[in-house]
């Protein structure tokens, strides 16, 4: 009641005012003050009916929006109204409208996330169960076990990465950084791997630097290389040229089938359906990273002469996210 009557506050000042100039009018012209009597009874009863109609309408309508707020949604709005009512609406359903496309954008999120997990838990349980299996004998082969070591640590910098990726606080470091030192840093991580295959690596140092953030940089030589000891047959060669890292390797190539699929999320191609340990992240978060970094990942590859990846650092600076 007193919210309704704070709400109509304009309305009886402009009724006092009229009805003062009513007794203006009357008092100067010396008019019958039963007149004024008669007339002031006919305008009490008239504004009082609709007094009475409104506070029952807006008591109905507050009695509704009370109910409303356990509703999910906002279709039952109607533009109806005055102006100032239509203008209002409009803009809750829009933003009722990007609350909605911001939660599903959040639970698409969320399941894409949950999917990641889910196929890191399933990757992990491989190494796992072989490292428990070379335990359990005699003389386990060191090297073997190092290499699932190696494996895991692989897994689980891939899911850090995918989920850092994504966050918003994520924050990138450009610097201009000398490319020997990261390339020789992942080369000493697989070197294990390197001495297991008997792959004959290629790599004659650099003095070039480039623009860059080199942790993620760094990020994307560990998925490079270990895509190529993966499939190299016997040798991978590594060259920088003009803020170019190329890394190339002899091994079986990728079909023509699957290297326009190469870069999507989960995709292992047919090489990697013969790789128990292929995620299909490796290349995925790859390019994700050098877009985000302003660089260029591109493949040159043909069936049964390898592959070359090539990482141009010529660009550099933190891209939006899509």
């Amino acid at each position: 009641m007193m919210a309704w009557l704070y709400d109509r506050r304009n309305l009886f000042l402009l009724l006092a005012v009229l009805f003062g100039i009513q007794v203006f009018i009357f008092y100067v012209y010396d008019l019958e003050w039963d007149a004024l009597g008669y007339m002031a009874l006919l305008e009490f009863v008239v504004v009082n009916v609709y007094l009475v109609l409104d506070y029952s309408r807006h008591l109905l309508f507050h009695r509704f929006l009370s109910a409303q707020r356990q509703v999910p949604d906002l279709s039952w709005m109607e533009y109806d109204g005055s102006q100032k009512d239509r203008d209002y609406q409009r803009i809750i359903r829009q933003r009722e409208s990007l609350r909605h496309r911001q939660a599903e954008e959040y639970r698409q999120s969320r399941r894409d996330l949950q999917d990641l997990y889910d196929m890191w838990t399933h990757q992990n349980k491989l190494p796992i169960a072989a490292l428990k299996l070379l335990l359990q004998e005699e003389q386990p082969d060191i090297r073997e076990m190092r290499s699932q070591v190696l494996r895991l640590e692989q897994y689980t910098q891939i899911i850090l990465a995918a989920t850092r990726l994504e966050s918003p606080e994520t924050d990138y470091v450009f610097d201009w950084n000398p490319l020997d030192a990261p390339i020789r840093s992942v080369i000493r991580t697989f070197s294990p791997e390197f001495i297991r295959k008997r792959l004959r690596l290629t790599y004659e140092g650099t003095d070039e630097t480039a623009l860059t953030d080199v942790r993620w940089l760094t990020f994307v030589l560990e998925q490079i290389l270990s895509n190529a000891v993966k499939h190299a047959r016997s040798q991978i060669e590594i060259t920088v040229k003009d803020q170019v890292i190329c890394i190339q390797d002899d091994g079986p190539g990728i079909p023509a089938q699957d290297l326009e699929r190469i870069w999507s999320r989960g995709v292992t191609g047919q090489n990697g359906r013969k790789e128990t340990a292929a995620t299909g992240l490796g290349l995925y978060l790859s390019k994700a990273v050098m877009d985000r970094l302003g660089h260029e990942i591109t493949i040159e590859t043909s069936p049964g002469r390898g592959t070359a990846v090539r990482l141009d650092l010529t660009h550099g600076g933190v891209q939006d996210k899509d």
